[in-house]
């Protein structure tokens, strides 16, 4: 039975598989596409797509088309390898803040912890002495607070607005 973190690495490579696949085919499409020729534009995009080429590919370009800026998809498809190209599995970064410094088997335990819900991670720990006890991680735009602090804080204004 696969894990959480065997289902991330399976979707990551799915992922991956897809956009190189989309990529590809753009790429190909924007290089016959690239000299003069005459005809029906949609025949023209389906004679540069490889067969069992992605519908959804054959209808951006279709759409680049009905737009007027079938010669810009060699530009485009430069830019969306570019894109793609930051969007391998690369690990989070996670900054783990504690009041006291951690030993290094509580920190192969959070890290370990934290890898099960969000994958690779890229660990940097710190102390902070004002949270009391208890953690705050931050990954990405998330943060976790589970400081004393901050539970105090709470508790704090629950009694003022009773």
């Amino acid at each position: 039975m696969a894990t959480t973190v065997d289902a991330k690495a399976i979707a990551g490579a799915l992922y991956e598989s897809l956009i190189g696949t989309a990529l590809e085919q753009l790429q190909t499409a924007a290089t016959k596409l690239s000299g003069a020729g005459s005809g029906d534009l949609a025949q023209r995009i389906d004679a540069a797509l490889p067969p069992g080429a992605l519908p959804q590919v054959r209808n951006f370009l279709l759409g680049l088309a009905s737009e007027g800026l079938i010669d810009q998809v060699g530009h485009v498809a430069q830019a969306f390898g570019s894109l793609t190209a930051g969007t391998s599995a690369q690990a989070l970064d996670a900054l783990i803040t504690s009041a006291v410094a951690l030993e290094p088997a509580q920190q192969e335990s959070v890290v370990a912890d934290l890898r099960k819900r969000y994958g690779d991670l890229k660990a940097t720990f710190a102390v902070d002495t004002s949270l009391i006890g208890g953690l705050v991680i931050r990954i990405g735009d998330r943060v976790l607070d589970n400081s004393l602090r901050t539970r105090l804080s709470a508790i704090q204004r629950n009694m003022l607005t009773s």
